[in-house]
């Protein structure tokens, strides 16, 4: 079966030279059996968002297998704001990543309600990291207050996973990406409590190797039904890929 990686970094991130190049990560992609990908822009996240997002552009025309994630800073609001207005009307951008300087910290309300208002418009996915449950404390307090927005945790709330899982429980706009602690406990739990709908693969390499998270579903054994739903069909749905590609 053919997986869908929902977030996938381009660009120097943790270890430098380390799948830098769109065709390196491709070619990484095939190997693991992910025939698609959500790409985001390191430089964009950590330099500056507007002339990363324009270069992911450029990537995006030419790699037909990657869809691209609009990464706005909330350190950098105006770029931020003026790359939403620039791209994220162009089809091939399938959601918007809100990030910090610092990952661990959560995001300020204030600053991701100016950027998420001038997101409405194109009804897009928003991502948000959640590597503990003070971030997806903060992402349920945005999915309340915008309703409208569809969120996806990434990270699934890491060690704190059971708050991730209540905090998808108690809004119907949230979704949860699977990376993070490969702990065995966090899909089934999410599934007793959630159903398989409401979660998407995603590997956030080059931190993690996809190989790994696909593993761990293998481990699990779950019904094949549930399986393609997280690796690929929950994407397809969420992101509007389908009608994308009629």
């Amino acid at each position: 079966m053919c997986a869908f990686d929902c977030r996938v970094n381009l660009g120097e991130i943790l270890v430098p030279g380390y799948c830098r190049s769109a065709s390196e990560v491709s070619e990484l992609l095939a190997k693991r059996g992910i025939e698609r990908a959500i790409v985001c822009s390191a430089y964009a996240a950590n330099v500056d968002p507007l002339t990363g997002n324009q270069m992911l552009k450029g990537t995006l025309d030419e790699h037909p297998e990657f869809y691209g994630c609009l990464t706005a800073h909330l350190g950098r609001p105006t770029a931020s704001i003026q790359s939403i207005r620039d791209l994220l009307g162009n089809r091939r951008f399938v959601a918007t990543m809100l990030v910090n300087q610092f990952i661990n910290e959560p995001l300020k309300p204030i600053i991701a309600e100016e950027i998420l208002n001038a997101c409405r418009r194109f009804q897009k996915p928003i991502y948000i990291h959640t590597p503990n449950g003070d971030c997806v404390e903060v992402a349920l307090h945005l999915a309340k207050s915008y309703t409208m927005h569809r969120f996806v945790l990434l990270g699934m709330g890491g060690p704190d996973w059971r708050s991730a899982v209540g905090a998808a429980h108690q809004m119907t706009n949230i979704m949860l990406e699977i990376s993070g602690p490969p702990d065995l406990r966090k899909i089934p739990y999410a599934l007793e409590v959630l159903g398989p709908q409401r979660m998407v693969f995603g590997s956030g390499m080059p931190a993690m190797d996809p190989a790994a998270l696909i593993g761990l579903l293998d481990d699990l054994n779950l019904r094949p039904g549930d399986r393609r739903r997280i690796l690929s069909d929950n994407a397809d749905r969420l992101f509007g890929l389908a009608e994308m590609n009629d």
